[in-house]
């Protein structure tokens, strides 16, 4: 998706056409074209490549991605359009080049060259490339030639440059070896591999269910909400079924965001549901804690950790003492309050061993290292010795002194790794007014449009909910086209595009492509809201 560019094109969702034949230029032999998708380029790679990745372009924080729309590299500060010289043609790449290392050698940095034929080939215009002509021989930059694009990237951001430039080389070989039909297929087809990107086909009820690990990661009063009526889990105790299963099992809950679910007083019934689902048989008690804390980070205050751990205990309890003579080292609880405290007092060990030296780095914490001693004796202020022997102690001691109890919340997982298919999803412009563009790779799912910055593929920087939006074409829509053309040019000034305003692009046959999104009700978006005179349209 270009620039502002809906693709309505929904015949063969999720499937590639089989290759068909144009009929040859006039001016060259009556020779076929083959059409058709590249074969040696893994639908994969077109997607990180649309995608990209971010690095540093000239001592700026930039996203630097591929505009199949135009067949152009592309590059900006971020969320900023491109400018119009900030743009390679893809005809013209010769080869991307990775140097440096992130073990430490060259400042931990990755720097990516990209190199192109001399300006003056197949040029960089923004309309299509000629269909026909010499496909340009496999060649390799001079090694005394300047890169025409060097991008650094960190040890954060140093796997995506890298897969970014893996791709690209696949893309120029295929060029190369197959010809440009490729790449105009994927100009043509891009919506597909869009779709192709999440690999699989849905069932409905998967596909509800991928809905709802979105919609809870994003906002988990809305994923339950969504599940409730989707996927008919009406009851507290269906809800946390479900969530145990998801969390556990199939995977795709953020962690982090259970946790902030957990953590509200009206989710105790779900909770209770959740932690009596979770498999604790032949698991002793670090085990089982280790298994409660890799499926949630719960937040809060420490009274929200007792409480969840009184109601793990209560679990716990159920299923140790059914197999209770399988589980090593022996124990002997007479209830479910003595196993509550006893995890009580291994995630104060916990906590003494690693959480607080983490948070006070080069800090001597005065009787933060407990010792093996010093929690015998905690404990055994709560139970005895014919409940627990000191043996378990021992044993348990050493094996949370080895490996941490993760208890803490973890970043967030990215958008794009969320077990979802989007109704679309693809870069857009929006244009706000005159004097303000910005791009966002924008997600259509759950009836929201989801826009996300350069700065994070986590949080979106806009959803804005469908339900109660107007879109229309800007072409099909004779005010709507009367109020983009104004935003395109200037107030006060005369229309001359020779000169685009830094922070804006050059829209090439804008109206064709952009669409207009309006707000029925008076709730207008953020980013609407943030404007100078703020409105109800994008």
């Amino acid at each position: 998706m270009a620039v502002g560019e809906v693709l309505l094109e929904l015949e063969g969702r999720g499937k590639m056409p089989d290759k068909t034949v144009l009929l040859a230029d006039p001016g060259n032999a009556p020779k076929p074209e083959i059409f058709g998708p590249p074969e040696t380029v893994q639908p994969s790679a077109i997607y990180k490549l649309y995608r990209g990745a971010t690095g540093e372009v000239n001592g700026q924080s930039s996203r630097f991605w591929a505009d199949f729309s135009v067949l152009q590299l592309c590059w900006a500060t971020y969320d900023n359009p491109a400018g119009a010289c900030d743009r390679l043609s893809l005809l013209d790449l010769i080869s991307c080049r990775i140097k440096g290392s992130l073990d430490g050698q060259d400042g931990g940095r990755l720097r990516a060259e990209i190199h192109t034929s001399a300006p003056g080939g197949d040029g960089l215009a923004p309309g299509l490339p000629k269909l026909h002509g010499q496909v340009r021989p496999e060649s390799s930059p001079d090694s005394s030639s300047a890169p025409a694009l060097v991008v650094f990237a960190n040890a954060t951001g140093g796997s995506a440059l890298q897969e970014f430039a893996e791709a690209l080389t696949q893309l120029v070989a295929s060029r190369d070896s197959e010809g440009r039909q490729g790449l105009l297929f994927i100009q043509k087809r891009l919506f597909q591999y869009l779709w192709r990107h999440q690999g699989i086909s849905f069932t409905e009820e998967q596909l509800y269910e991928a809905q709802a690990v979105l919609a809870f990661n994003l906002e988990p009063r809305e994923g339950v909400t969504y599940l409730r009526g989707k996927l008919g889990k009406s009851t507290d105790a269906e809800v946390g079924e479900w969530l145990a299963q998801m969390a556990a099992l199939k995977g795709g809950l953020d962690p982090t965001m259970l946790g902030a679910y957990f953590s509200r007083r009206d989710t105790l019934e779900v909770f209770k549901s959740f932690v009596r689902c979770l498999d604790f048989r032949e698991t002793d008690m670090v085990g089982a804690l280790r298994l409660l804390f890799d499926t949630f980070k719960p937040g809060g205050e420490g009274q929200v950790i007792t409480r969840i751990l009184e109601m793990f205990a209560e679990a716990y309890f159920l299923q140790w003492a059914t197999n209770k003579d399988g589980i090593k080292p022996r124990t002997e609880y007479k209830n479910s309050d003595d196993i509550e405290r006893v995890a009580v007092s291994l995630i104060m060990l916990n906590t003494g061993l690693h959480v607080a030296p983490k948070k006070n780095p080069g800090k001597r914490l005065t009787g933060a290292m407990m010792t093996l001693e010093e929690y015998i004796d905690n404990t055994r202020r709560v139970v005895s010795p014919e409940q627990v022997p000191d043996e378990a102690l021992t044993a348990w001691y050493e094996a949370v002194k080895q490996v941490e109890i993760s208890v803490e919340p973890l970043p967030r997982a990215a958008f794009s790794r969320l077990p979802v298919q989007p109704d679309i999803e693809g870069w857009l412009l929006l244009v706000i007014n005159s004097q303000v563009q910005r791009r966002y790779w924008a997600v259509l799912a759950l009836q929201r449009l989801y826009l996300f910055s350069d700065n994070s593929e986590v949080e979106p920087a806009e959803a804005i909910a469908m339900k109660d939006a107007r879109a229309c074409g800007v072409l099909a829509d004779r005010a709507a086209q009367e109020r983009f053309m104004k935003d395109l040019h200037s107030s006060g000034k005369m229309g001359c595009m020779c000169f685009v305003p830094k922070g804006r692009a050059d829209l090439v046959d804008a109206e064709l492509r952009a669409f207009e999104v309006t707000q029925v009700h008076s709730n207008r978006p953020a980013l609407l809201q943030k404007l100078t005179k703020p409105r109800t349209r994008l």
